[in-house]
């Protein structure tokens, strides 16, 4: 087993779920990226989260073993009622990726440039956006 790589931060005020990746993440720590979302999750009401906001402007990329587990988790964020995903500064390949991991779900997904593009035409997360920079990157132990 490999030592886990990837940064992130996760800031979630229902219905809303705000995340920032750094980095390039294998599997072990894309594992514990979505173990880390769980249980984060799981101090809200069942359903509680229906929308994500994801920046991916630091993300590097993942490993090719990281996407079946990928797949399998947006699988059953749609069935615990994710409605609606907002990526930004995915580059082509990982729009490319996450469209294709994507299909299949009741999950839509839109892709922003930069996260001005997504604060003007949705206004409302900018206090939460402010509030996930604020918090520190966590590294998997």
């Amino acid at each position: 087993m490999f030592l886990a790589h990837g940064l992130w931060r996760v800031y979630m005020q229902p219905p809303y779920a705000y995340m920032s990746l750094k980095g390039a993440f294998n599997k072990e720590g894309v594992l514990a990226f979505q173990d880390d979302l769980r249980a984060y999750a799981g101090k809200f009401p069942a359903h509680s989260i229906t929308y994500g906001v994801v920046d991916l402007s630091e993300f590097e990329m993942s490993t090719a073993d990281s996407i079946e587990d990928t797949r399998q988790y947006f699988t059953g964020v749609t069935q615990r009622g994710l409605k609606h995903v907002d990526y930004v500064g995915a580059n082509v390949l990982a729009r490319h990726v996450l469209t294709q991991l994507w299909q299949g779900t009741a999950t839509s997904i839109t892709f922003y440039a930069n996260m001005a593009e997504l604060v003007s035409q949705q206004p409302q997360h900018e206090g939460n956006i402010k509030r996930l920079v604020e918090i520190s990157f966590k590294h998997p132990d």
